[in-house]
Parts: C-alpha cells; sequence; structure tokens
C-alpha cells in the first residue's frame, strides 16, 4: 500500500468516525437517556452484562435475557469486570464500538475512492438512529455490523490465500457469536473461497468447495451448540413470540434500497444508465422480481403482523389497494430492485457474486422472523450501498466532476437521517431505579442491579399478569 491511500484510509476513519462518536459521547456525558435505544439497553442488555459481571469468569449463557448469542455481553462483561461497571464506562465502550464501525467502513471505502468519497460513503451510518443508538447504548447491533463489515471486506480480497480464508472464518465466527442471526454471511463466505483464484489455483471445483464449507464449519458449530443448549434459534424464553416468517420484508428491503439509493446516484448513475443501454433485459427482469415481492404478500402497517416502525409509520398514511397492498411498495420495491441490479452488473463477476450472495444471504435471514422492523434492516442496506458505490468503476476526471455532486446528495440522506435521530432520541428518559420488569423474565429471577438500584429481583405474577 503506498502512503497516499494510507493516509486517505486514516483521514476518512478520522473524520466519519469522530461524526458518530461526537454526539454518541456527548449523548453518554450529558446523561441522555432517552428513546427506544435506551429503553432496550435498560430493559435487557445492560441487566445481562450486568449478570455475566456478576458471574465472571463462570458465565451462564443458557437462556439470556436477549435474543442474541451473547458474544457482545460477555465482552463488555470483561470489560467491566477488568475496568469498570460503572455506567458511564459501559455505554463509552459502546461508543468506541460503534465508532470503529464507522471508521473502517470510510477506510475500506476510501482505499479504492481517496479520503473525500470514503468519508462520505460512511457518512450516512453515522447519521443513523440504529447505529447512533447503539454506539451511545450498551446494545450489540453496531458490534454485528462491525463484524459484518470485515467479514465482507475479507471475502472482496485478492487472492484468497490460506490467511485470508482464515480471516473469514474469524470474522464470521465472531459475527455468530454476536448475532446468530447473521448466519445468512456464510454464503458470500462460500462463495469468495469457493470462487476460482485469479492467481492460477489449480484446485479443484470439489476441492475448493471443501475448502470454503471449511473455513465456515466452526461459526455453524459454534450457533448449533447454541441451538442445542437452548431447545432453539433464541434462548428458550423467546421462542415464544421472535419466531417466524414475514413475507412483506423483501418488498420493504427493496423499498428502504430504492429511499436511500437515490442519493448515492453520483456513484451507481452510470452503472445504472449503462445496464439499461447494454442489458436492458436484467434490469427489467430484477424489477419484475422486486413488483412481484410488493404484490404478492400484504404490505399495509399492521403492527400485529410485524409490519410497524419506521417507514412502515410513514406508509401507514396511504391508502392501501383492495386493503392489502401499499402502493408505495409497488413503486419502490422495483425501482430498488433495479437500482441493486444496475449497481452490480458493472462490478467483475467476482465482487458481483460476492455482494450479490450477501444480498440473497440477508434479506433470506431477516424474512425468517416475524418482525419486519427497519431497524434490523437500515445499517446493513447503508452499508451494502457504501460498499457497492466504492466499487464503481469510474475515471479520476469524473470523480472529480461529480464531487459537488456527491457533496449533495449524501448530505441530503445526513439531514434526512439526523432529523429522524434526533426525533427518536426524544421521549420520556428511563428512570434506572423504576424501570418495568421486562415480558421475558421468570418467576423469582434476578439480574444484577446497577449502581444505585435496590434490586432488579423479578417478583412472582399473579394469575393476572406476567409471563
Amino acid at each position: 500500500m503506498t502512503a497516499g491511500p494510507r493516509r486517505d484510509r486514516l483521514v476518512a476513519a478520522a473524520v466519519a468516525g469522530a461524526a458518530l462518536a461526537v454526539p454518541a459521547a456527548l449523548l453518554v456525558v450529558t446523561g441522555a437517556d432517552a428513546g427506544r435505544a435506551a429503553w432496550d439497553a435498560g430493559l435487557y442488555h445492560e441487566r445481562v452484562i450486568r449478570s455475566f459481571i456478576e458471574q465472571f469468569p463462570a458465565i451462564d449463557a443458557r437462556n439470556p435475557l436477549t435474543t442474541t448469542t451473547p458474544g457482545y455481553h460477555v465482552v463488555l462483561a470483561a470489560f467491566g469486570a477488568a475496568v469498570s461497571d460503572a455506567p458511564l464506562t459501559l455505554r463509552l465502550a459502546a461508543v468506541a464500538v460503534g465508532t470503529s464501525f464507522v471508521a473502517f467502513v470510510a477506510a475500506w471505502c476510501a482505499g479504492l475512492r481517496g479520503a473525500a468519497q470514503g468519508t462520505l460513503l460512511a457518512l450516512p451510518l453515522a447519521c443513523s438512529l440504529y447505529v447512533v443508538g447503539s454506539a451511545a447504548w450498551p446494545l450489540p447491533d453496531d458490534a454485528a455490523w462491525l463484524l459484518v463489515a470485515t467479514t465482507l471486506a475479507a471475502c472482496l480480497r485478492v487472492p484468497v490465500t490460506p490467511l485470508r480464508s482464515a480471516a473469514i472464518g474469524l470474522s464470521f465466527l465472531a459475527l455468530v457469536l454476536v448475532r446468530q442471526v447473521h448466519l445468512w454471511a456464510a454464503l458470500p463466505a462460500v462463495v469468495a473461497c469457493a470462487w476460482p483464484s485469479d492467481a492460477g489455483n489449480t484446485r479443484s471445483p470439489g476441492r475448493r468447495a471443501l475448502a470454503a464449507l471449511a473455513v465456515v464449519a466452526p461459526a455453524f458449530a459454534a450457533v448449533a451448540a447454541f441451538v442445542i443448549a437452548w431447545g432453539g434459534l433464541v434462548p428458550p424464553r423467546f421462542q415464544s413470540d421472535v419466531t417466524g416468517i414475514n413475507p412483506a420484508t423483501p418488498a420493504f428491503v427493496l423499498l428502504q434500497f430504492a429511499v436511500a439509493g437515490v442519493t448515492y446516484f453520483p456513484w451507481l448513475g452510470p452503472a445504472i444508465a449503462g445496464a439499461w443501454a447494454r442489458r436492458r433485459g436484467t434490469l427489467l427482469a430484477a424489477a419484475a422480481v422486486g413488483l412481484a415481492v410488493a404484490a404478492i404478500p400484504a404490505t399495509t402497517t399492521d403492527a400485529t403482523a410485524g409490519r410497524s416502525s419506521g417507514w412502515w409509520n410513514v406508509l401507514a398514511s396511504i391508502p392501501a389497494i383492495a386493503g392489502r397492498t401499499n402502493p408505495a411498495m409497488l413503486l419502490l420495491a422495483p425501482v430498488g430492485a433495479a437500482l441493486l441490479a444496475g449497481g452490480l452488473l458493472s462490478l467483475a463477476p467476482r465482487p458481483r457474486a460476492v455482494l450479490a450472495a450477501a444480498l440473497v444471504g440477508f434479506v433470506a435471514a431477516v424474512t425468517a422472523t416475524h418482525y419486519s422492523w427497519q431497524r434490523y434492516h437500515e445499517p446493513f442496506v447503508l452499508l451494502f450501498l457504501a460498499m457497492l458505490s466504492a466499487m464503481q468503476p469510474a475515471p479520476e476526471r469524473a470523480r472529480r466532476a461529480s464531487g459537488v455532486a456527491m457533496l449533495v446528495a449524501i448530505g441530503t440522506l445526513c439531514a434526512l437521517l439526523w432529523a429522524i435521530t434526533w426525533r427518536g432520541l426524544q421521549g420520556d428518559p428511563v428512570d434506572r431505579a423504576r424501570q418495568p420488569v421486562p415480558e421475558h423474565l421468570m418467576p423469582g429471577e434476578h439480574f444484577a442491579p446497577a449502581p444505585g438500584i435496590q434490586s432488579n429481583t423479578v417478583p412472582i405474577p399473579s394469575a393476572t399478569g406476567g409471563q
């Protein structure tokens, strides 16, 4: 690596990282404690972390108060046991994790597009409510997205040497230990490791496939161990209400790609125009798939069916067709599908296959849950658009000429995201001493209290309440 790209990476990482670190740290040091992330952290994740600190190092993860694998909570418990378990310290540790995520994406994009564009492509992540919330409070989301980014980055490196294969496997293993739903990342990992090498590797397709499976096997073994211990994909206490399939999720994800993707047109526009000129049938086929996934399932806003929060709440104001189909879905899902197809078609076959596998795997994974919540999708959408945009071929002259358009487009998206974030951080502050009992605690169960709280012991419910 030359001095220039290294400097570009450092500059982009510092600027984009600071764009998240500064507001997240301000939320922490000013004692801000309102919004969904604050309540989620207080009711569930902080209790898990503190119970692990109390147990450390003999941690019992057979039925944790979280739907996720407990890797993030174990790491923060180890940090709390070794350094400090003060709420301020744990929240600052979360800021460091979220900052690392945004900084990594900025650095990776800057390695391909320079410091300015690397910064711009990562800034929407720094403005997203679902990234800011997980940075300002100890939630596992940003840690998982950081590992998604490192896994995809490792998959896109060539040639795939044994050392890089090991890096893919280790990153993927760490990822599923933080959030088991990200098993979908096995798809791009297998594609990356099984792809014929550009360096003249003469291994047979069968041997490449076996090597690829060996890379992902440790992660599957780890998740299998939790499945055996839990008797399912989530801990026993959650198995009655988070499992299921939501067929509206693919259309909702494509809608998000359409809404955000418009602001990435300075990067993706030439690719889409080129695909329309040379491979119009492929673009139309992608749009037809988008139309089908929007037309077949019900796409009206319905909290009981898991279709609520985020853009679902905006869609609720649009009259439905036949009481079941939102017309915005019929319009925007095909746009999102065509936008993605155009961006992917401009790439070389291997990175195209890796990113397409990631996209298909992610959509399949988030569809296999009852809740079609935007917080499960938006960071991936913004990460994918950043990586896809950074990989677009463009001569240096075109990069300079479109600089103003890039700044205006990303600035518009960031302003929208920050307006949503500001609103999402409002509300009644969490009273740590008088938090309600989470629905999923067991009768008589005790979780280690935060400093100053007398007890987090859960009372045995009456015959008319509790679980």
